[in-house]
């Protein structure tokens, strides 16, 4: 989760540009030629033409794209594969491949699939696609995995935890109910700062969310130390976090931790006092002294990587976690928002980019035809202004912005509006996204079409 710049322009850090959210592009899945949707009618064509040129990655995409579409998932698995050998940086295959899996209810391989991509590719237009059905998947996953362990219970407790196996329970907030999100976000920022210490193996916050959410506990607060342990014996872990954020209208703030072992051995609390605007620093701290509860002592290198995880800025990290709250509730356009909003205020948080993206394609897919898989032609980000319209289909509105360190610097943005010549759904208007309050970020999508016969 380190944050990392990814501004288009070095020596203008403060221009980012962007094409707003909205616009359902309906193009050719790979084939030149201009916008269209892949059919299964094409399939003798592609046959034709593949029979003259087997190894035509762009091709092989489309032909395997059409035979998804076809419902014919088992060819259209081994065509995609061939064309992910000539063109792996396409993420056409690994999608094809991956939702033909998830059809069939394969879900841990169809994570690997996008793992596997995202390893290599992460950068690539139409990561954000995949980046989207990782975490759907993620999320799938999570929700039969703590079924799972409720059914096998019993059993479970009988088999002893993994004492470096490490899960951070979400984080009670008490005070001011502003930053009742970041309940939410510091878990989040917990786990992947401790994930950065090759010591622990850690759960993911999803996983823990899932089973908690199975228990009826996700709006209990903090849970009691044998119910931390009971989540532990779920999950596997020989240690639970648990945190405590004391956030006051006025005066000191607080943040806390304290480590419940799988025997219920509770540790002392750690602590951190300080302003609410140093929040995210104390959270570092705490980090480091949870580790050292937790046996281990960091090291140089290893600090300074968790110093630079994330962001230091208050209110794209309250936002960033405000999407973490929508998501986890299924609602991707607000996510989408709060994503962009968390983009907008450090536009060094690629981690807020990334879900903003994800969760933009989430829309997408929302929107699309069972049969539609889509992608991201765009990972630029966007500041359009309160209150902006951000239709979901047929026109693609392109804006630069100048984002300066206050809103008085923003210029004004000048628009272009491009007509995508294809309508996703006939006598139905765009539905459209309302923004409300603080400005938010956008991106371009592609929505790739395969239309059945």
């Amino acid at each position: 989760m380190r944050a990392r710049s990814t501004v288009s322009d070095p020596s203008s850090p403060r221009r980012l540009a962007a094409t707003l959210l909205g616009a359902a592009l309906v193009v050719t899945a790979c084939a030149p030629g201009g916008p269209g949707a892949v059919s299964p009618n094409e399939i003798p064509a592609l046959e034709q033409r593949l029979a003259q040129a087997p190894n035509d990655g762009d091709a092989l995409l489309r032909y395997a794209a059409a035979l998804y579409a076809a419902g014919r998932c088992d060819t259209a698995t081994v065509v995609a594969q061939r064309g992910m050998g000539v063109k792996p940086q396409d993420a056409l295959g690994p999608l094809v491949v991956g939702r033909c899996l998830e059809q069939d209810q394969r879900l841990d391989e169809a994570h690997v699939v996008y793992a596997r991509y995202m390893t290599s590719y992460a950068d690539r237009p139409g990561a954000a696609g995949i980046r989207s059905r990782q975490g759907i998947v993620r999320r799938e996953r999570a929700i039969a995995a703590a079924r799972d362990a409720l059914a096998r219970e019993a059993e479970l407790a009988q088999v002893p935890a993994e004492p470096t196996t490490v899960a951070v329970l979400p984080v009670q907030v008490v005070g001011d109910s502003a930053y009742q999100p970041l309940s939410r976000g510091l878990a989040e920022i917990m786990t992947t700062d401790l994930a950065l210490l090759e010591r622990f193996r850690m759960v993911e916050r999803l996983q823990v969310g899932a089973l908690l959410g199975e228990l009826n506990l996700t709006q209990a607060g903090r849970v009691d130390p044998a119910t931390a342990v009971r989540v532990g014996h779920l999950v596997r872990a020989g240690s639970m976090v648990q945190g405590l954020a004391t956030i006051p209208p006025r005066g000191t703030t607080r943040l806390e931790a304290a480590v419940v072992r799988s025997d219920g051995e509770v540790t002392a609390p750690a602590r951190q006092d300080g302003a609410v605007r140093d929040l995210l620093k104390m959270e570092k701290q705490l980090v480091v002294e949870i580790a050292r509860q937790l046996g281990y002592e960091l090291s140089a290198a290893e600090l300074e990587m968790v110093l630079e995880n994330g962001t230091q800025n208050l209110a794209a990290f309250l936002a960033y976690s405000r999407g973490l709250l929508a998501e986890d509730r299924g609602d991707y356009r607000s996510a989408a928002a709060f994503y962009a909003e968390a983009a907008q205020a450090d536009p060094n948080f690629d981690v807020a980019r990334d879900a903003y993206e994800a969760a933009t394609v989430s829309v997408e897919t929302s929107l699309s035809l069972p049969s539609a898989i889509t992608t991201l032609s765009s990972v630029e980000v966007v500041a359009p202004g309160v209150g902006t319209e951000l239709p979901l289909g047929g026109v693609l509105t392109t804006t630069v912005t100048d984002i300066a360190a206050t809103q008085s610097e923003t210029t004004a943005p000048t628009s272009t509006q491009v007509t995508s010549g294809a309508q996703t759904s006939a006598s139905q208007p765009p539905p459209t996204i309302t923004v409300l309050g603080t400005p938010v970020a956008a991106t371009g999508v592609v929505r790739i079409i395969f239309r059945l016969p």
